[in-house]
């Protein structure tokens, strides 16, 4: 399956529309790593690359705090040090006490080591090729981005053609939360990256061994990315029944397994401080004490999320989706924003958050189904055969 149409190609207006975004694409890109976003858990995944090398406590705090001390612009630095005189109190302290105290900046290194191949990845930059610390979240960023933006033009170039899709795709890709993740030193555009690329395998290649490599895979990057590779499973098991329930339950096994091993390693501290340090206080020294957050803390936060989304993208994305599907309805289309409501349902249910770094997927897939559904008649892509992973008697299930 090609992502352009037979004969879309031999048209001069196809390979210039190519060209134009491409060239389009560097430009952003290249602004985006000119101007990233610094947040406070950057630091975090820095201090878990360097103890990937066997770094001890004080040696981890110095290295990181003396690239924050170099490398960041003033206002951003005091932000990170707690000298800017921004955001609650506790936040405030929490900054000043890790840049002082190793032992407790080191406290703080288990609520990040949940991101293991994005912290392998910045270890390798660092380590392998040179590259400082903040500079390689940063190019993982921007990386990342640039291959989801192309996987978005190639994949919508499958329904509308190159010509339609450039502009398309650059609009897509240039809404404040999509344009955000190539700017964010974290892990959410390389597990957008992966989720889209996982989603494109099953849903529009057909190719569901690779599909679901990458998707559990992507549980690595973050352990978020475990409830997209669920609904996928779910849906692939029970709609469209491509793969046995038995193969289902041991793919689901996979994923749920892969995050209480991820966090057993890492050292985390559990939900209960997740969500503490995330709706209620930041404590100085997340290792020594005991925090409780109970169904009226969850009952607040889920309320102050639910008014931030109704505010913010996920509805005007939402919309795209259901125009998509009522213009014109088919098994894929359906399918795949199917599966991006429930990550997102699932995700908002277990962490109940208006941030918009977590659904980048979801936003993708209403793009996409949006295009499926307006898509000219002309290059309209015919639905594939489900695949079926039984056993046969001429063939072995494939899992």
């Amino acid at each position: 399956m090609k992502l352009e149409m037979p004969g879309s190609t031999r048209s001069w207006g196809s390979p210039l529309a190519t060209l134009l975004f491409l060239l389009a694409l560097a430009t952003v890109s290249v602004h985006s790593y000119r101007t990233p976003t610094y947040g406070m858990d950057m630091l975090g995944y820095m201090g878990n690359a360097v103890a990937i090398g066997g770094a001890g406590i004080e040696e981890i705090h110095a290295e990181v705090y003396a690239e924050v001390a170099t490398e960041l612009p003033t206002g951003v630095r005091q932000n990170l040090l707690g000298q800017d005189g921004q955001g609650p109190s506790s936040q405030q302290a929490s900054r000043q006490d890790r840049a002082r105290n190793p032992y407790h900046f080191a406290e703080y290194l288990p609520c990040f080591a949940v991101r293991p191949l994005y912290n392998e990845s910045i270890f390798l930059l660092h380590t392998g090729f040179g590259i400082g610390l903040i500079r390689a979240t940063v190019m993982i960023a921007t990386v990342s981005f640039v291959l989801v933006s192309i996987l978005i033009f190639g994949w919508m170039s499958a329904y509308l053609g190159a010509v339609r899709a450039a502009p398309a795709a650059m609009l897509v890709i240039l809404t404040p939360p999509l344009f955000e993740l190539s700017r964010m030193s974290s892990p959410d555009g390389l597990a957008c990256l992966c989720g889209v690329a996982g989603l494109y395998l099953i849903f529009e290649r057909r190719a569901l061994l690779p599909g679901f490599v990458v998707l559990l895979g992507s549980v690595y990057v973050r352990t978020d990315n475990a409830l997209l590779a669920i609904a996928v499973i779910v849906y692939c098991a029970v709609v469209s029944r491509q793969i046995s329930k038995t193969a289902a339950a041991v793919l689901c096994g996979v994923a749920a397994t892969s995050v209480l091993t991820i966090n057993h390693f890492a050292g985390d501290y559990g939900l209960q401080m997740l969500y503490y340090r995330s709706f209620v206080s930041i404590p100085l020294a997340p290792g020594e004490v005991q925090v409780h957050f109970g169904l009226q803390d969850y009952a607040n936060a889920f309320r102050s999320a639910v008014a931030g989304l109704a505010s913010g993208y996920f509805l005007p994305f939402l919309l795209m989706g259901a125009i998509g599907i009522f213009a014109k309805q088919n098994r894929r289309s359906v399918g795949l924003a199917a599966v991006g409501v429930a990550y997102a349902a699932s995700h908002f249910a277990l962490f109940p958050s208006a941030q918009e770094r977590f659904f980048g997927p979801v936003y993708v897939v209403m793009a996409i189904t949006m295009a499926m559904g307006v898509a000219p008649v002309s290059v309209e892509r015919p639905e594939s055969v489900p695949v079926s992973l039984e056993p046969t008697c001429a063939e072995s299930p494939v899992l």
